[in-house]
């Protein structure tokens, strides 16, 4: 009999992706002059300035019932506007440890994949895409979506790049202390846990992007925070249940994210129309990641 093990929806791959960026590590925030922020929610607050961004790199890794294990790694850049992330531009790369068996409309998946965002039009190329679009186009279009789903990723679950977020987790802080120095920067380690429920319930968007499975689950977190009151490193756990039918599954997935080059310049451009197709263009449908990954007998 067939033991049918997680759901691999997009929201739970989301979780596990963190996009990363580039700026200069030395970038600085802020005029030397001006005083420092007062506390984590104004610096970040502060970095809203359209043409500016920060830089990410990350990692992590999900298991399902210790059957399969899936990593990735993101790096990217993400773009201000004056309320928050206005774009990105992120690359990454997804292992499903072969747990995807050999279906041949999913060629490719275990391929980087590059994927731009400029307000709610996203544009991907490579991966699973790249055998999908006709000659001569390497972009395919994706509108109508969540810019806060990118951002998902960050962290894991913790996004500290939104202020709702960063200031529902720093409002479970359990304990402080010296953090080290991150990227060249002196930092407090801050800890804690909260559960999604009361992530969800300071950014409501979060309970579109997670699984259900997610939702009684309680998230143990850190964060190492710069004099300036920037975040530098995010390390993010999680472990739930799922029951299907007859069989209980086990999740455990975890992330770390670093972030460098604070209010450094960033440009993110859409690709030239030239190379960009759309669904239309596509012969056939666009794969979506298996609702089901199936074990055997």
């Amino acid at each position: 009999m067939k033991r049918a093990v997680m759901a691999l929806a997009c929201a739970a791959t989301a979780a596990l992706v963190a996009p990363a960026v580039a700026a200069p590590a030395q970038a600085q925030t802020t005029a030397g002059s001006q005083a420092r922020p007062a506390n984590p929610l104004a610096a970040l607050k502060k970095q809203f300035v359209p043409g500016r961004g920060v830089r990410v790199v990350s990692s992590a890794n999900m298991s399902f019932g210790g059957f399969i294990n899936i990593k990735s790694g993101s790096k990217g850049v993400f773009g201000f506007g004056r309320s928050g992330v206005s774009s990105s531009d992120l690359t990454t790369k997804i292992n499903y440890g072969g747990g995807l068996g050999d279906d041949d409309e999913l060629k490719g998946i275990n391929d980087p994949m590059r994927t731009i965002t400029v307000g709610r039009t996203s544009y991907v190329s490579g991966g699973v895409y790249a055998d999908l679009l006709p000659d001569g186009k390497s972009w395919l279009r994706l509108p109508g979506q969540d810019p806060d789903a990118a951002l998902t990723g960050i962290g894991g679950y913790v996004n500290p790049l939104d202020p709702r977020a960063l200031q529902a987790v720093l409002a479970t802080t359990k304990a402080k202390g010296a953090g080290g120095v991150v990227n060249g920067a002196r930092t407090t380690l801050y800890r804690g846990t909260i559960t999604v429920k009361q992530l969800a319930s300071a950014v409501p968007s979060l309970r579109k992007q997670l699984p259900s499975s997610a939702s009684k689950g309680v998230i143990s977190w850190k964060l190492w925070i710069g004099g300036d009151q920037l975040v530098r490193k995010v390390v993010s756990s999680m472990t739930t249940t799922v029951k299907s039918k007859k069989i209980s599954i086990t999740i455990e997935s975890s992330s770390t994210t670093t972030y460098s080059g604070w209010g450094g310049k960033v440009t993110v451009k859409a690709p030239p129309k030239s190379q960009v197709a759309t669904t239309s263009d596509i012969d056939g449908s666009v794969p979506d990641l298996p609702q089901v990954i199936d074990l055997g007998d």
